[in-house]
């Protein structure tokens, strides 16, 4: 298959930039667009440009402490990109001003707060946005390794090199690696990773493939998998697709009225399986290599060759099995598999036609993007066996690198192509909070950052709580010096956007929102999950962070436009408020609160006022550390049960603020109250800052469909900021922004009627609508693959 499938590894020296505004690519250029590819994040390799002694003795430190430490501190800090803003200043750090003996706690905030917008300010990048480490799943890299392998797509030695320096460091203790960097190893990661390390140029007698495959036979080897891990190993050859449960592409061309149509899956459930079935349909598969014989031999117990490959159908491990097929499932695996032979070749040929169609507008919709990497790069792959000197294949692969970042433990595949307008429109809201906007050292980064908003509007996939953020983030920077107001019909627009996605009766909905589309199915679908290791993928639920976005975004709206869609705008609160005070959850995380708190307080609630906050903020001070933060571990989500982290964590105890200032605001009492929580917890996050104005990178704080986390690199600065941003206005006396005065009750006394209600144990504010996602600290608010 040629010498593009040998992937040789070799040592390499130069400089590593990343560049934004960029059309350029290893692999070609990319298509024009209207915003000149604002916020695009690449990653270039300069092979003449030394860098400086200084920067390549820091960067090489970096990489041998990360080597040190991987299998106990396996997040990296972004390092590469804190060198390079080092680098444009001529490696001089900022410097905070000294503080006098015995500052005032106001003076220690107000200087904590100047020194890290200051630090994050000159992380962001020329056109406005902040870029930061999106990665953290373990099953990406390796689906886009067997693709370019697949398609005969040779990537730069020096991304090679890099990714092969990422497996390494992220291989546990036991051999094996997990589903995301913090998790415990699964075979889904072991095999896949395996597979891209050999792919990659890495030798079977290797250290780590020996420690690899030892983990893999001792478990009855990569048979004992995930279907997607099976659905990877069949299109490389080195499983047969027999061993997979069926993908028909006919199940596409149903009539859409069908409940069970993939159409009304959720957008990233049916966008992965849509190039699945395509390929299962064509029962796409490398033709042999040497490599892929090796891997025949390497990844197995027994003789490829006497492997009972429909009896793998549903052999999956229970390290990866986390949620169990229905008994209904398994039939209708069984059913399928029966009926398949008997499909006409001509129906078959129309179901691929129109598959292909669909993956085609997919392409083109989003540039080549897509809507995430696992459907990424199978459709670049469906395009190559489409036609692989195609404009269409060629189109994907500038992509590729849209989805690569680089840290100091080596390059990755992002969830997206980065979190950018996300970021921004909180690094915007949580400055602007501060009350410190206006200074001449503040007002430009907040202007930048404006600026980038209003370029990234137009997007291929919108997303309700995507669209809130950022027109809160565009409301935020308003009169602000040297910012241009959007014009009202921009801000319309996505305000209808978002009414448009609130999911009523006729959308198997009580009010609340999800993530990119109105829910198209009822809960029952979930019975057909195959993924065993992603829970609530089948369809779009309805979630407390996203409803919590909305909401916020519609009263920060409505207060500057009062009569665009008046009634409409105060009903769609009212049922999100509603939806969410009702929901109670077992599994209280201070992420949920901080969401459910804020969108509560924004409609007039308060602890006084509302037994829903009330009891949110009583389970926030009952999980308050000795040393005044909050540490959570992923745990909770995967186990929806509250599980604390070994560790106060920055980015947790920041969440826990914002939900108690938000709270208490209003009302001398409570305020009162929470006054020595917050000041222990503003004292850690301060304690926590360093000499440079960052914060630590810690435990990772994002996760997806229960199981899954994902690293936001961004979180550690935007949220102690926003934290310590409005504990400033507290200690000031100012009000805090965008909370509504006009509808608040007199404290201890509900709107709804009645004495305040005492908060009683444990309960959380908000959940999903079907109370299966814990809305904790840690989980992502997009819901992806990813999602």
């Amino acid at each position: 298959m040629g010498s593009a499938r040998e992937f040789p590894c070799k040592f390499y020296r130069g400089t590593w930039t990343l560049r934004t505004r960029t059309g350029e690519s290893p692999l070609g250029p990319v298509k024009h667009t209207l915003n000149g590819n604002t916020g695009r994040q690449l990653w270039t390799f300069d092979p003449a440009a030394a860098p400086a002694a200084w920067e390549a003795d820091a960067l090489s430190h970096f990489r041998r402490e990360y080597e040190a430490m991987a299998e106990v501190r396996h997040h990296s800090a972004d390092e590469p990109l804190r060198l390079q803003a080092l680098r444009e200043t001529g490696g001089k750090r900022r410097a905070a001003k000294p503080l006098p003996k015995g500052a005032a706690e106001a003076e220690q905030v107000d200087a904590s707060l100047r020194h890290g917008i200051g630090f994050y300010g000159s992380l962001q990048m020329e056109d406005g946005h902040w870029p930061g480490d999106y990665g953290g799943p373990m099953f990406l890299l390796p689906g886009l390794v067997i693709a370019c392998y697949v398609t005969e797509t040779e990537l730069p030695a020096e991304h090679r090199a890099e990714m092969l320096r990422y497996l390494r460091n992220h291989q546990n203790e036991d051999g094996g690696t997990g589903l995301h960097i913090e998790g415990h190893s699964t075979m889904f990661g072991t095999s896949l990773n395996y597979v891209a390390a050999r792919l990659l140029g890495m030798a079977a007698d290797d250290p780590h493939c020996l420690r690899a495959r030892a983990f893999m036979h001792g478990r009855g080897g990569a048979v004992n998998n995930t279907s997607w891990a099976k659905f990877w190993l069949a299109l490389l050859g080195v499983y047969e697709w027999r061993g997979i449960n069926p993908l028909p592409p006919e199940m596409w061309i149903l009539p859409y009225w069908l409940i069970v149509h993939p159409g009304r899956f959720w957008c990233h459930c049916r966008m992965v399986y849509l190039p699945m079935s395509y390929l299962y349909g064509k029962r796409a598969a490398c033709p042999p290599t040497p490599l892929t014989e090796a891997l025949r031999k390497e990844l197995y117990v027994e003789p490829y060759s006497e492997i009972a490959w429909e009896e793998q159908r549903n052999n999956c491990g229970p390290a990866d099995m986390y949620v169990q097929h229905h008994p209904l499932q398994d039939l209708l695996w069984k059913v399928v598999a029966a009926a398949e032979p008997w499909i006409p070749a001509w129906l078959r040929r129309r179901a691929l036609s129109w598959c292909a169609d669909m993956i085609l507008h997919e392409d083109g919709s989003t540039r080549h993007v897509d809507i995430g990497p696992v459907n990424k790069a199978i459709n670049m792959v469906c395009c190559w066996y489409d036609d692989p000197h195609g404009e269409a294949f060629k189109a994907h692969l500038p992509r590729i690198f849209d989805y690569l970042w680089l840290a100091e433990d080596g390059m990755k595949m992002q969830g997206y192509n980065g979190s950018q307008a996300w970021d921004t429109a909180f690094a915007v809201q949580a400055i602007a909070a501060s009350g410190l906007g206006e200074e001449a050292e503040v007002s430009p980064i907040l202007r930048k950052a404006h600026e980038y908003l209003d370029a990234s509007q137009d997007h291929g996939w919108p997303i309700s709580d995507c669209s809130s953020e950022g027109l809160k983030g565009v409301i935020a920077a308003l009169g602000l010096p040297g910012v241009a107001a959007l014009e009202p019909e921009r801000l319309f627009d996505c305000v209808n956007v978002i009414l448009s996605y609130q999911n009523t009766a006729e959308h198997w909905g009580t009010g609340g929102w999800a993530t990119y589309e109105n829910t198209r199915g009822p809960a029952a679908l979930e019975l057909l999950n195959p993924s065993e290791c992603f829970g609530d993928i089948v369809i779009d639920y309805s979630y407390c962070e996203l409803t919590c976005a909305c909401i916020t975004a519609l009263s920060h709206f409505h207060r500057r436009h009062p009569g665009h869609r008046t009634a409409e705008i105060s009903t769609a609160i009212k049922l999100g408020a509603a939806r969410n005070g009702s929901a109670t959850s077992s599994g209280p995380t201070a992420r949920g609160a901080w969401f459910g708190v804020v969108g509560l307080a924004s409609v007039g609630e308060r602890e006084a006022t509302s037994p829903h906050v009330a009891k949110a903020l009583a389970f926030l001070r009952s999980k308050q550390l000795p040393d005044g933060g909050w540490g959570e571990s992923y745990l909770s989500s995967s186990r929806k049960e509250y599980h604390h982290a070994d560790a106060s964590q920055v980015v947790n105890t920041s969440w826990a603020m914002l939900a108690l200032l938000a709270g208490t605001e209003g009302c001398d009492e409570s305020m009162a109250g929470a006054a020595p929580v917050l000041a222990r917890a503003a004292a850690f996050l301060m304690s926590m800052q360093e000499p440079t104005g960052d914060w630590p990178q810690q435990l990772i704080s994002g996760v997806f469909n229960h199981n899954c986390m994902i690293t936001y690199a961004n979180y550690r600065n935007i949220f102690p900021l926003w934290a310590l941003g409005q504990y400033r206005r507290r200690l000031r006396g100012e009000p805090l922004p965008n909370l509504d005065a006009e509808n608040l009750a007199p404290c201890g006394k509900s709107r709804r009627g009645g004495d305040t209600a005492t908060a009683r144990g444990d309960v959380e504010v908000c959940t999903s609508l079907e109370q299966r996602q814990a809305s904790d600290m840690q989980s992502v608010v997009y819901g992806l693959l990813d999602p």
